[in-house]
């Protein structure tokens, strides 16, 4: 640039210090590499830098600047946007106009001159190889973005091609044949004229010119389409670098352009200019946000179902630690292979969740709440968008906490609120719908902070997406069978104004809809739409275009000029016209009737253009789910169709059984309602005056409660009233009264019946059958089955027919049964308990469960007593931990001492005892994989002996046999725990100090000479696990959270005023820290943790009252004093800060509590390393300060971990820098 003039104009712009920093950033990431494609920068991050610099360069040259000083001062930035245009540009002749309208920017002959007069030497300048002779600027944009989009479906298309033909395919070979031209020759041919084309022109000058950087590309691009075809379900997970396999080597700027080609279309799709593809479904866990009911979800995806009527896909959720057990197979009625979505309520804000499909062998850590970045956003249909920088939805969800201000960097101006409310269980956040049609950026600013594009901000840019908009509601109970609703008009494609600024031709394509993971039929050639640059709204199924009628399930696709790909699977019957007709007083919804539940039918009728319908009235008997029709046109489309009336469902909370949503009435002892739980009933709408009653055995009425709407279907009530009328009755049912909407007429239901008599009396096994005893015969029941000898299978549902029903085979010599009767429901899926009730009964045999894995085997032959020894693979860990948690009285076991009974089960509890400190690594990681539930865990820790112990596994035998069976059939096999990078975030506790443990070894190779990286690898997975603060300590031998989280004299005052005063001083110390959850070692986590015991104060004044834990904790710090001085100060740190306090008055014992948890950590983890023997008052006190981990768990693992990390820091010096 020519003179000394400062090429900003304007030095005030919001912007300038974005695009300085932008520029610094990228500068550095393109130091020492000589492309662009290299970097590791995705599209999406590259979008929101164009939108900004778009912004900049448009207000700057509004100040007067110069395009030419602007990219001058600006050349990386500038290049790295002019490569990402490239990888999408659709016309080389119009390039630098495509970059510019791009940018926001209204290109002039000069200005794209200037541009173009510059490009070549703003690449030289930032170090990326240009290739000799190569002097073209858009030529050699095209090089460095590798593969344009739009010419990706020709080079797969070409690669298809040779592969047919037996070509080994080779990088260097392709570039040679797109060289010289002869690629040409194995493209097919296009039949249709109108068709797009997709032959390879810029991909062929870039090999003529640069075959070396392209051969890379090219390898890439082979690599992956293979990896396609090899593994059809895992690739997915390669490409994110989510196994053993690591990301494929493809550059991300063209990885994301072809991987997006291979998932729509796989490899041997013919025409793929215009084919449609197949129809993908959601493979993974996902965050999603449903707006009727206010709350944010984790979404179970459909997953392919075993063989066999009954299967289900077995999941395990992780939140916190407490791991739960959920399972999804076909709805009621439904024949699909496939098991419907689960929606679980997030019931509070959380860091991340942990979800593992058993059934299918997969894991996930599903991120909800960064607390650096505390948003959630999410499109209006609920799909969650917080991981994307590039936002481009006109209308968004954005959920934050109630504080918050969204604002656009760019103006500085709050972005428009359309309605906001409050998150179902978030205390203190808001779900927002905000209006982002005309905004540029979204940012999230909390209290005392101000705007700036440098920090957490997404840019905003609708122009990028096509909208699918549904003309209305769908047409009611009706589906097609692939499950989609029925639409009676055209979808709607509402195009934005164009990326280009000009207008362009698109393609629509349309073909039948064949079901997830299959290709349909082309309905009719690829369609162009010429899209004007103000956008459009367009009908994608034309209603002028044919005199018939559209009838079908369709896949539609919308391919833009740089190969973007928007699809939408669509069912329509045009015209379509449908009442529904359910029998009876309720003429709503199907309520329990003779035979099963209301009749219903459902009378079709078309609209101006004709059809048949057959039946004209789909009748749907009392036992049946649903009936079918078949829509046919002249023309010879036909259509099947589903109607599936509506039901409805009630859910009656029990003592014997969990929960479940059913259709017909039970039958269940006046005094097995659960007073604790709440009543619901769903139906399709409002419901007028919905009422619960209960009544005797003559009819009168005891009790009534009214229920109140929760959302839009479900009505509930408590049933602390009911259950405490019903507990004094010999018999007598609860009804369920409401006015039908649609009859207008009042209608009853019997929910349950009350009958003290049980199910059957007692069970037998004999000859493979279970015989029950005493069985009423009046009743329509099932049998749940679980081997008692193998309590990690899942139970069976076995319909009982008689006083006689067959086992499954594999429970037959498995040892003891346990059986639990329940009221069965031919109408809907009962899944099984996990654990049986207080009704189950006991069916004695001989042997054990020999159906899992081979140590599951013998854990199966040691629990029933065929075996002496647990086994100590780490496989059984945490199916011994269950059972040791869930080892209580209560399962029949005598409580007298000296019974065999009670002598048996505690030589049991020993035995498995033994086994988890044989392998305290692997017992400590299969607690986290354990059902043992989160706030349990720590108190396990403690009793079970582990917290004394070394947490590194053992070095690994090179003799062992690692051999065995894999297959399990019909179980729940224990998650492996040898993942770690898994089990770190299930438990982030336990996970923790699996991290520290692997540390001596890793620093240990350090120092003998192995480079750093892996240290620093580990030290940085620590930082995202537990927090900044534990890798400080790690390097400075002192955890400073100790001065900030702890209890002195204030905090005991505060306890002494009354209820309103503490609430009101204790929200403004911590309300921040509880809406906004953090690494668990960060200072406002430790603080939370230590005020447990403020919370908690009255029972640990109970638990402390004696002195003997306070006593044990004084002399253990007495002999910490003569070990080690350093970590002696550490543990007097709380004492040292409860100065003033009268710790000797029982009202104030509790204050204690955070000094006794800090020395107990600090004494057993100098033990395990080393630093002091085993103290007979440590081990006296374990089942207090078990007691203590229950009572306040944060404070007890905060304190271990911290304490772990102190003695690392003081026998590994170095280990944290």
């Amino acid at each position: 640039m020519s003179g000394s003039a400062n090429p900003i104009a304007d030095l005030n712009d919001s912007l300038l210090g974005w695009a300085s920093q932008t520029e610094l950033k990228l500068a550095q990431v393109l130091a020492d590499r000589d492309r662009v494609t290299g970097t590791g920068l995705k599209s999406d991050d590259i979008e929101c830098i164009e939108r900004f610099y778009g912004t900049f360069l448009s207000r700057q040259m509004a100040a007067g600047a110069t395009i030419t000083g602007l990219v001058d001062v600006t050349p990386t930035v500038a290049v790295v946007t002019l490569v990402a245009r490239a990888a999408r540009m659709t016309d080389r002749s119009s390039f630098f106009d495509e970059y510019l309208h791009g940018l926001g920017l209204a290109p002039t002959d000069g200005l794209t001159a200037e541009l173009a007069g510059v490009t070549v030497d703003l690449v030289r300048r930032v170090g990326l190889r240009i290739p000799d002779g190569l002097g073209d600027p858009v030529l050699l944009l095209a090089t460095h973005a590798g593969v344009t989009g739009n010419e990706v479906p020709g080079l797969l298309e070409l690669l298809d091609a040779l592969d047919d033909s037996g070509r080994e395919l080779t990088g260097p070979d392709m570039v040679s044949m797109l060289a010289d031209g002869s690629y040409a020759e194995n493209l097919p041919a296009d039949d249709e004229d109108d068709d797009p084309e997709t032959p390879l022109p810029v991909t062929a000058d870039v090999a003529a010119a640069a075959p070396e950087i392209l051969a890379d590309a090219m390898a890439g691009v082979i690599e992956l389409r293979e990896l396609t075809r090899t593994d059809p379900r895992g690739w997915r997970a390669a490409l994110a670098g989510q196994d053993n396999r690591g990301k494929v080597t493809l550059p991300v700027l063209l990885r994301g352009a072809v991987a997006a080609e291979l998932r729509e279309r796989p490899v041997g799709t013919a025409g793929r200019g215009s084919a449609v593809g197949v129809a993908t479904r959601e493979h993974t866990p996902r965050i999603i946000f449903d707006a009727h009911r206010g709350k944010v979800c984790l979404r179970l995806p459909e997953q392919a179902l075993p063989e066999g009527q009954d299967a289900e896909v077995q999941w395990r959720v992780s939140v916190e630690g407490t791991t739960r057990i959920y399972r999804t197979g076909r709805s009621w009625g439904e024949t699909g292979g496939f098991s419907e979505l689960l929606d679980l309520h997030v019931e509070r804000q959380l860091r991340e969740i942990t979800v593992a499909d058993i059934t299918n062998d997969a894991t996930w850590v599903v991120p909800v709440v960064d607390s650096d970045d505390p948003v959630l956003v999410f499109s209006v249909k609920g799909q969650n968008l917080t991981d994307l920088a590039s936002l481009h939805h006109p209308e968004l969800i954005v959920v934050t906490p109630d504080d918050s201000r969204l604002v656009d960097v760019v103006t500085g101006e709050d972005i428009p609120v359309v309605s906001s409310r409050a998150v179902d269980g978030w205390a203190g956040w808001t779900a927002r719908r905000v209006d982002s049609s005309q905004a540029a950026s979204l940012q999230v600013l909390r209290p005392g902070q101000t705007p700036s594009p440098m920090h957490n901000v997404r840019c905003v840019d609708p122009r990028q997406r096509v909208m699918f908009r549904d003309p209305g509601d769908p047409v009611a109970d009706l589906r097609s069978l692939g499950g989609l609703p029925i639409h009676s008009a055209s979808l709607l494609a509402e195009f934005p104004p164009t990326v280009s600024g000009a207008e362009e031709t698109w393609w629509l394509s349309i073909s039948a809809y064949a079901g997830t993971g299959h290709a349909g039929e082309e309905v009719a050639p690829a369609e162009p739409l010429i899209i004007p640059a103000e956008g459009g709204v367009f009908d994608i199924f034309d209603p002028e275009l044919y005199d018939a009628p559209w009838v079908g399930e369709y896949l539609v696709r919308l391919r833009g000029p740089r190969n973007e790909s928007f699809r939408h699977e669509y069912a329509i019957v045009e015209g379509l016209d449908a009442t529904t007709d359910i029998h009876g007083a309720c003429r709503s919804v199907r309520i329990p009737a003779t035979g099963g539940l209301s009749e219903a039918s459902c009378t079709i009728r078309p609209g101006v253009k004709p059809f048949t319908a057959q039946p004209r009235t789909i009748h749907v008997a009392p036992d049946e789910a649903g009936g079918d029709v078949v829509i046919t046109t002249d023309e010879g489309d036909a259509m099947p169709l589903r109607f599936t009336p509506p039901r409805l469902t009630f859910e009656v909370p029990l003592t014997t059984q969990p929960p479940m949503w059913r259709t017909t009435r039970l039958v269940c002892g006046p005094r097995q309602f659960d007073a604790g739980g709440v009543l619901r009933i769903r139906a399709t709408g409002e419901l007028g005056d919905p009422k619960v009653t209960v009544r005797n055995h003559h009819g009168a009425p005891l009790r009534t409660v009214r229920l109140t709407a929760e959302d839009g279907i479900t009505y509930t009530a408590p049933m602390a009233q009911l259950a405490a009328s019903t507990a004094v009755l010999p018999g007598g049912r609860m009804e369920f009264e409401w006015t039908d909407p649609r009859s207008d007429r009042r209608v009853s239901v019997n929910l349950a019946l009350i009958d003290p008599a049980p199910h059957a009396t007692g069970v037998a096994v004999e000859d493979g059958h279970l015989v029950f005893e005493g069985l009423a015969r009046d009743r329509a029941l099932g049998a749940w089955v679980w081997p008692a000898t193998a309590p990690w299978v899942f139970a069976r549902t076995i319909p009982v027919t008689g006083e006689r029903t067959e086992l499954p085979a594999d429970f037959i010599g498995a040892g003891e049964l346990t059986v639990q009767l329940h009221s069965a429901d031919s109408f809907s899926v009962l899944r099984a308990p996990i654990v049986p009730g207080a009704t189950a009964l006991t069916a004695p045999q001989p042997g054990h469960y020999t159906g899992s894995s081979g140590p599951l085997n013998e854990l199966s032959a040691f629990l029933s007593g065929d075996s002496e020894t647990a086994p100590t693979d780490s496989s059984v860990m945490p199916v011994l931990w269950d059972f040791l948690a869930g080892f209580t009285p209560d399962t029949g076991v005598s409580t007298e001492p000296d019974s065999d009974a009670a002598v048996g089960a505690v030589q049991l509890r020993r035995a498995v005892s033994t086994a988890l400190t044989a392998n305290p690594a692997a017992a400590l990681a299969g607690l986290s994989a354990s059902l043992v539930p989160g706030e349990a865990q720590p108190g396990k820790v403690v009793v079970s002996g582990l917290v004394h112990g070394p947490f590194a596994a053992p070095a690994a035998d090179p003799d062992a046999d690692d051999g065995g069976d894999a297959e399990d059939h019909g179980t729940a096999p224990a998650v492996d725990t040898g993942d770690v990078a898994v089990a770190i975030h299930r438990t982030a506790w336990i996970g923790t100090l699996e991290l520290l443990a692997q540390l001596p070894a890793v620093h240990a190779a350090v120092e003998a000479g192995e480079p750093r990286a892996r240290l620093r690898a580990l030290l940085d997975r620590l930082e995202d696990v537990a927090g900044k603060r534990l890798v400080e300590t790690l390097s400075t031998g002192r955890d400073a959270t100790l001065d900030t989280a702890c209890i002195d004299q204030s905090t005991v005052q505060i306890a002494r005023m009354d209820q309103a005063q503490q609430e009101s001083l204790l929200k403004m110390f911590f309300a921040q820290a509880e809406i906004v959850p953090g690494p668990i070692m960060d200072d406002s986590a430790r603080l939370l943790a230590v005020f447990e015991t403020f919370n908690k104060r009255h029972e640990l004044n109970d638990l402390l009252a004696d002195r003997e834990m306070v006593t044990s904790a004084a002399a253990l710090m007495k002999a910490m004093r003569g070990a080690n001085r350093r970590l002696y100060s550490s543990a007097r740190v709380r004492f040292d800060k409860l100065e003033g306090v009268d710790t000797d008055s029982g009202a104030n014992t509790w204050a204690l509590a955070p000094v006794v948890s800090l020395v107990f950590a600090l004494a057993a983890r100098m033990h395990a390393h080393g630093l002091m023997g085993k103290s007979k008052l440590l081990t006296a006190a374990t089942p207090g300060w078990s007691r203590l981990a229950d009572l306040t768990p944060d404070l007890v693992t905060g304190d271990l971990i911290a304490a772990e990390a102190m003695v690392l820091a003081v026998t590994n010096p170095g280990i944290g820098d």
